[in-house]
């Protein structure tokens, strides 16, 4: 095949061997050289029976005019067919010198063509032998004789002996990674690897299915990975996301197993990735690659809006936020100066004359943070010299007319709105099943209304901040906007720091973590152990450990800190949560229940020598990582947590979609209360269940 310089180099610039390049791919000429070999591009693109055509057999005038693009000339690349026998496949891809306009976007240009009127098929590109041995020493499947032998030649070979596959979009991005020893497989787009049949009014008539060229590769047992480009826009991520669940699962009802390759950015396509990065990064992409269904639950704590200020180091310092900016979203690690940088916003607020509302789901945590921003907390005000004249805290769950804070949405606007671990704020707004489900209609209707109040008006800002922040906190805040439409501002720090090592301890209960944590005591030293449970029935509670260590260490200096603890003025950890770091260095041993999980910082050097974990399986993932993360040392934490949750979501399913099943009956019941509470924003529609 001849091949133009400036289509080598192309080629060449995505990391594709250069045999494997003249095995797949060719220059086709534009005028007037394409009519000395007859008008090439155009046979190759508009070549099917189903294309409309004159009396006399040529192409209609639209269709000339629709392509006429293709004169300028272009490369085309196309593989073997491996349902006729593995030869060479009529359809395939141009990639015009000169493309056209995207008649849907205009400021788009379409890139690639494809045979018109004709189904989506895959490439299966041919290699060379020495890249066909790369790719054997690499899965460890040995090549016969016969292999070599064989027509089918490659192709048969990794279809006969279940030779795992990669599924890209482009054949370029497949070529390159079958230049890495990777067997490769290409579709033209996300959602080309599957059909949905429909009917002349565009409503689909049946379920979608693999294409055939995916199906026929779909033997029992195979494993497929599927690695996709990585997007920042976050409607071109949610259609790509839904492009892989949807063939994932078609792939897996097949028999395959399959894997999802994330590719981490900043390069978009894999062929990038690897250009940019080496083949041993996508060596450690691949081999770290997670199951569907892990990658599915991912999916709710990533953070997909594109970042405004994108940072990579210990402490986030000082950031301008623009003063026009109305959602701030701050996604940072725990321990890199969240609280601090927050309180400097709400100094600047306070210079402006402005209030400021602190939103938390616990009253330790509101309290600690009112403490160290200068504000009120709900239940100081009418004791304190400000009176809530700079503002308050206050726990979600008082966010209506009849709690201690007589809380009205309508006395806030131009006003500063802080949502400290906002993942769990909203989770316990929405999911919680203590005071706060008993007036959720009415809690729920005013946070709508506070947020609307403060986005409509002229200068008050609404700040989400957590480690754990991601998509759909963003969303919820959005969808409560109403009218008010604005963009995030988002901050996100990616800094990794290092806290020591972490030791996770088996068995069906603690007892292994016990009796390592006894040997640890008798060798000296101070520990913090974190516990799910409080009350004094449970075996593994802090009530019942705090016993325990003080009939076996006698000596030891024990700190309890729960919510009871903390609420009895005869109890040393007696309103202790704002003021750690000054009593903490006074005991030996610290046992702390759920009130220590978030917003606190230990910031005390050389005193712990480890953090211990008890979780029995009443807690969220976050809040178990947050509960480790309150000591900001790096030492390190031996964990013990319940292979189950002591309750279940839903049925109990270990499937997204069964989950999500399983919930439509509370949804709607859900719906039904909220509508006869007069919300007109939630009517029980069809198209509103799961």
């Amino acid at each position: 095949m001849s091949l133009e310089s400036h289509h080598l180099q192309e080629w060449l610039d995505s990391g594709v061997n250069e045999e494997l390049i003249a095995l797949n791919v060719r220059s086709l000429p534009g005028l007037p050289q394409a009519s000395l070999y007859g008008t090439v591009p155009y046979e190759y693109l508009l070549y099917s029976d189903k294309i409309s055509r004159r009396n006399d057999g040529r192409l209609r005038d639209r269709d000339l005019k629709k392509y006429q693009h293709i004169e300028h000339g272009g490369w085309w690349c196309s593989g073997v067919d491996p349902l006729n026998d593995y030869q060479s496949m009529l359809w395939g891809c141009f990639k015009p010198d000169l493309p056209r306009r995207d008649p849907q976007k205009i400021h788009k240009y379409i890139k690639y063509e494809h045979p018109y009127r004709e189904q989506t098929r895959a490439f299966f590109l041919q290699v060379t032998k020495k890249i066909w041995v790369k790719v054997s020493n690499r899965c460890g499947i040995p090549i016969s004789d016969e292999d070599l032998l064989h027509p089918g030649g490659f192709w048969h070979w990794v279809w006969k002996n279940n030779v795992p596959v990669v599924i890209v979009e482009g054949a370029k991005k497949a070529s390159c990674l079958l230049s890495a020893g990777y067997a490769a497989i290409a579709i033209p787009g996300v959602n080309a690897g599957y059909r949905t049949p429909y009917d002349e009014y565009g409503i689909a008539t049946g379920k979608p299915s693999l294409i055939p060229d995916l199906k026929h590769f779909t033997t029992q047992g195979r494993q497929v990975n599927i690695c996709f480009d990585h997007d920042t826009k976050p409607e071109t991520v949610q259609r790509v996301r839904t492009a892989i669940s949807r063939m994932g699962r078609l792939l897996i009802a097949e028999g395959c197993t399959l894997r999802v390759i994330d590719l981490p950015g900043t390069e978009k396509g894999v062929d990038d990735f690897i250009v940019a990065q080496g083949q041993a990064a996508f060596h450690s992409l691949y081999n770290t690659a997670e199951t569907l269904e892990l990658w599915e639950i991912k999916l709710f704590t990533l953070l997909t809006y594109p970042s405004a200020i994108a940072l990579n180091q210990r402490f986030l310092g000082q950031l301008l936020v623009p003063d026009g900016e109305k959602l701030i979203v701050l996604k940072a690690p725990k321990g890199t100066g969240k609280t601090e940088w927050l309180s400097q916003e709400v100094q600047k607020a306070h210079d402006q004359g402005r209030r400021v509302l602190i939103i938390t789901h616990r009253i330790q945590l509101g309290e600690a943070l009112c403490d160290r921003f200068g504000v009120d907390y709900v239940s100081e005000i009418h004791t304190s010299d400000t009176g809530g004249l700079l503002g308050y805290g206050v726990c979600v769950d008082s966010l209506h007319k009849d709690s201690q804070a007589r809380f009205n949405p309508n006395d806030w606007s131009n006003d500063i709105v802080i949502i400290d671990e906002c993942d769990q704020v909203f989770w316990h707004l929405l999911n919680s099943t203590t005071d706060v489900a008993k007036r959720r209609v009415s809690i729920l209707r005013n946070f709508k209304q506070l947020v609307q109040n403060v986005l409509g008006s002229d200068r008050g800002k609404i700040y989400l901040s957590s480690a754990d922040v991601s998509d759909i906190d963003v969303k919820y805040i959005l969808s409560l906007a109403g009218e008010y439409r604005v963009n995030p501002f988002v901050i996100v720090n990616n800094y990794q720091h290092y806290w020591g090592k972490c030791y996770n301890y088996s068995g069906s209960n603690p007892r292994n973590l016990i009796a390592a944590f006894d040997k640890a005591i008798a060798s000296g030293g101070h520990h913090l152990l974190c516990c799910s449970a409080q009350k004094a029935k449970s075996k593994w509670g802090t009530q019942a450990l705090e016993e325990r260590f003080q009939r076996k260490f006698p000596h030891l200096r024990i700190l309890r800190i729960d919510s009871h603890s903390v609420l009895e003025p005869k109890y040393p950890a007696f309103e202790c949560i704002a003021h750690l770091n000054e009593i903490l260095t006074q005991y030996d041993l610290v046992i702390a229940s759920p009130s220590l999980e978030t917003g606190v910082s230990i910031d005390i050097k050389g005193h712990f020598d480890g953090v211990w974990g008890i979780f029995q399986g009443v807690q969220p993932v976050n809040s178990v990582r947050q509960m480790l993360a309150r000591l900001r040392e790096t030492v390190d934490r031996h964990i013990w947590v319940s292979r189950y949750g002591m309750g279940t979501v839903g049925n109990g399913s270990t499937s997204m979609g069964g989950l999500l099943r399983s919930q439509d009956i509370a949804t709607q019941a859900n719906i039904a209360l909220l509508s006869a509470a007069d919300n007109e924003d939630y009517s029980s529609r069809g198209d509103n269940r799961l």
